[in-house]
């Protein structure tokens, strides 16, 4: 019996230091939690690079289209001032697509950075309550087991008492 109750507390010790489920379920929510953020930034680096690159081939392409339009025009033209004045106009309207484009570009990627920001945030406040929350069960599980060692001991010690008791009874019955 004494036997059985050192075994039942050593199994017990055992169990302490093993995950409990609410710790199980946390490790779990916090995987998620993680999952997700880098679920979205992935998402949002791939919608800016797709969103830059639709971009980038839109001003080459009007660069092309531009140039081509250009070469026809003072392929036309045998006048210099009228010649320049093209291509003043054609680098002029080429210039303020670039620039709208650059703006544009700009504004693409400071609402990347804010939802970057967010996400970044989110992660950090999902992260500090899973740490909170651990914290907690982890005190919860040690309390509990400091307990249940001293009522395990409370018990061996108990049926030590007990055994021995008897072992002096029928000692002294024997002698």
């Amino acid at each position: 019996m004494l036997q059985r109750s050192i075994k039942n507390f050593f199994q017990y010790l055992i169990g302490i230091y093993t995950m409990s489920n609410p710790m199980i379920d946390l490790m779990k929510q916090f995987n998620d939690n993680a999952a997700d953020a880098a679920k979205r930034v992935g998402d949002l680096n791939m919608k800016t690079f797709e969103t830059l690159t639709a971009k980038q081939s839109e001003i080459i392409n009007y660069g092309i289209e531009i140039s081509s339009k250009n070469a026809e025009s003072l392929s036309k033209t045998q006048d210099p001032q009228q010649a320049l004045a093209m291509q003043q106009e054609t680098f002029k309207a080429y210039s303020e697509k670039l620039q709208a484009s650059m703006k544009e570009s700009a504004d693409l990627l400071t609402e990347a950075r804010d939802e970057w920001t967010v996400i970044a945030k989110e992660s950090a406040k999902n992260m500090a309550e899973s740490n909170k929350q651990a914290m907690e069960l982890n005190k919860q599980s040690v309390t509990d087991g400091v307990a249940k060692s001293v009522e395990m001991v409370e018990q061996a010690v108990a049926k030590g008492t007990e055994i021995t008791e008897k072992a002096v009874a029928a000692a002294k019955k024997a002698s």
